[in-house]
């Protein structure tokens, strides 16, 4: 069974080295409003998710897993994880910006819309105003449906 917990300062900066070596967002992680959490399985660290929320909307961060453990389903099991946090929190729709990772979650049920149809709360956001280029793939979850 998956243990999800808030990250610890020292977490964070572990994050921000990982995120960075993956060429990800990583600049604005410790910002007020980003919620960051981690996942183990039986004490084992397979990943993290983040996300800022403005009511009902969040913009989901990050989602990694651990270098030596991908390819084993972990990246379903964070976002069914990740999902419960973002319900138990109020959220129902979920934006996100990748360049990699497109496939990946429409697999999960996330659609590509387009950039200029976010809430202006997710597109006031640091991730989307200064880090994400415009070439971006812009996406969205109902999490409710």
């Amino acid at each position: 069974m998956a243990e999800v917990f808030d990250l610890s300062h020292e977490e964070q900066e572990a994050l921000q080295e990982m995120l960075k070596s993956e060429k990800l967002c990583y600049n604005d992680i410790s910002d007020d409003g980003v919620k960051l959490y981690g996942i183990s399985i039986k004490h084992v660290h397979v990943g993290y998710f983040g996300f800022e929320q403005f009511g009902e909307n969040a913009l989901f961060r990050s989602m990694l897993v651990q270098p030596d453990a991908r390819k084993r389903g972990y990246g379903t099991l964070i976002w069914n994880e990740a999902k419960k946090t973002l319900k138990e929190q109020g959220v129902s729709n979920v934006y996100l910006l990748t360049n990699t990772a497109a496939d990946f979650f429409e697999k999960l049920g996330f659609a590509i819309i387009e950039r200029n149809s976010v809430p202006e709360s997710i597109a006031n956001t640091t991730e989307f105003r200064e880090f994400c280029p415009d070439s971006s793939t812009c996406m969205k979850i109902n999490i409710n449906e």
